[in-house]
């Protein structure tokens, strides 16, 4: 099964990240937005893993989260992954609780073997397929280099499984993992 390790944006922002997401879509860029019901920080991307290693990574999350508290992230302006000519990933970056964010990264890395190392915290929020209307694209980021989307509590993170469907990615929770008390 196809797993990560994700924290989910707080229901209260994703109509901001949306409005943005439809700001590019009416400027008529060649993207696949990801869906609203999948907005989220990945912590780290597991891949694919069967079951008994799910039972490992549960206990090794419960291990590594059980004294981190909760904190506070606020979500600030579009980047992306690439460079210019060939822009791959649209995201939105952090201006509070990143510090906070790459602690949890980097613990869930040293105690989760498996999977991919992750230290770099953004919400994707699609992917650019061409370069058609790069540079319209281009002075978009660049005049949304600072838009706020606001601010959230960080109080869990969960393992999800990914099913791959033709109409896009399917997520739901393997386990949560609540911040700011032990886990059961």
């Amino acid at each position: 099964m196809r797993c990560f390790i994700s924290i989910d944006i707080d229901k209260k922002l994703v109509n901001k990240v949306v409005k943005i997401q439809k700001q590019l879509k009416d400027m008529d860029i060649d993207t696949k937005l990801v869906g609203s019901e999948n907005l989220h920080f990945t912590v780290k991307f597991l891949g694919d893993v069967n079951e008994n290693e799910v039972k490992g990574i549960k206990k090794s999350l419960e291990e590594c989260l059980k004294n981190e508290g909760e904190f506070k992230i606020s979500i600030n302006g579009v980047g992306y992954f690439g460079s210019p000519p060939y822009i791959r990933t649209l995201w939105l970056g952090l201006n509070k609780g990143e510090d906070e964010l790459v602690k949890i990264m980097k613990k869930v890395n040293d105690f989760v073997k498996v999977g991919k190392k992750n230290f770099s915290p953004h919400l994707t929020i699609g992917r650019v397929k061409s370069s058609k209307n790069k540079d319209i694209l281009l002075k978009f980021m660049d005049e949304s280099k600072n838009v706020n989307v606001g601010e959230m509590n960080v109080n869990e993170v969960k393992l999800k499984l990914s099913m791959l469907t033709k109409k896009g990615p399917i997520y739901s929770d393997l386990a949560v993992f609540k911040l700011g008390r032990e886990n059961e």
